[in-house]
């Protein structure tokens, strides 16, 4: 008699999962690490460009991991992309256009968000098993009276990274942090790939404009630049913030540039940043932060509203019963570039800038 699989997750919709993979969908093959609070998937590509995803087990009305006291997480390992958002879409699953999307991230209410019922092609059931380490991972799709079960070969993972499993961001040495609506950063890029630019430069600043702006460069049809307007000189300004502006759209705005300048430029392969496209269209939020290497990370905040799963959740491993996921609840995809070499500062002095928290988790 066969023993019962070491990992065990139940989604009464597979659409979920679809959109949020699709996000991080660039290469042919995921890393994928198993743990009690959820599911990491991780992407790569030539090591210059790196995109993370997690299913928390909220999204799952079943979640069960058997693991030993010594344990904290299965061994890693990878499957394809590809071959598992085919199983994923297997009966049908429309993908929202972005014509459908509001300003504010995610769908219009005409289309209905992207994680809501009227979207989700609601009544089935998707499992995904793992039996043992090496064994292949199984996704099991119900709709009404068909059932579809897939076996997807696993491969042992490369391991290439430190840190935390990505190409790895100094938090401790950041000289850019901002926070805004990610439509925005989509727009900007959209904007931007009309002269078809193969660099993609940020410059910022926390002394003179441009504070923040983005310009394409080395493009057939020549350069081009979306700067990211200061606040008005005419408001008033708050206490304890002298002589510090940030761009209107940033709800979030700290630029420390490294080597005491006041600016820095750092550029980017463009078709790297475009990587992201579906993320930035999708999400409500974009987390932008910089280290002083020069790596960039884009983390993306999508809004999961109304829950994938009606009725509790039941965690099997201490038999709780807790409640589905509320509205309002959220996923994270977060995107890593490695710069290109000719990032520079533009030398003005920086007697000092005043730091600000970071409000997104990992």
């Amino acid at each position: 008699m066969a023993s019962a699989p070491i990992f065990t997750a139940v989604t009464t919709s597979a659409r979920q999962l679809h959109l949020l993979l699709r996000c991080i969908s660039f290469s042919p093959r995921a890393e994928v690490q198993i743990t009690q609070s959820g599911i990491r998937f991780s992407v790569e590509e030539a090591r210059v460009v790196q995109g993370l995803t997690f299913l928390d087990k909220a999204l799952f009305s079943t979640y069960s991991l058997t693991l030993t006291d010594e344990e904290h997480s299965l061994p890693p390992f990878s499957i394809s992309v590809v071959a598992l958002l085919e199983t994923l879409q297997i009966f049908g699953i429309a993908e929202a256009t972005s014509s459908a999307r509001n300003a504010y991230g995610g769908f219009s209410s005409s289309y209905g968000n992207a994680f809501t019922a009227p979207a989700l092609a609601a009544g089935g059931t998707c499992r995904i098993s793992y039996q043992e380490a090496g064994a292949p991972l199984t996704i099991t799709i119900q709709e009404g009276s068909v059932t579809t079960t897939c076996e997807m070969n696993t491969y042992e993972a490369h391991g290439e990274y430190e840190d935390d499993g990505g190409i790895p961001l100094n938090r401790n040495a950041l000289c850019l942090k901002a926070i805004m609506r990610s439509t925005w950063l989509h727009d900007a890029i959209t904007e931007l790939s009309g002269t078809n630019p193969t660099v993609l430069v940020l410059n910022a600043s926390s002394r003179s404009a441009p504070y923040f702006a983005l310009e394409g460069e080395g493009g057939p049809f020549g350069d081009s630049k979306v700067d990211f307007m200061p606040e008005s000189k005419n408001e008033p300004t708050p206490s304890g913030t002298r002589g510090k502006k940030q761009p209107l759209v940033t709800e979030t705005f700290s630029v420390v540039p490294p080597s005491g300048h006041s600016r820095f430029r750092q550029r980017y392969k463009f078709d790297m940043i475009k990587r992201a496209g579906r993320a930035m269209a999708l999400g409500s939020k974009v987390s932008i932060r910089q280290d002083q290497q020069g790596v960039l990370s884009l983390q993306f905040m999508i809004d999961l509203e109304g829950g994938a799963n009606s009725g509790p959740r039941r965690d099997e491993n201490n038999g709780s019963v807790d409640a589905p996921p509320s509205p309002g609840s959220v996923a994270f995809v977060d995107f890593r570039f490695v710069p290109l070499v000719g990032g520079d500062g533009d030398g003005e002095s920086d007697p000092g800038t005043e730091s600000e928290e970071n409000t997104f988790s990992e």
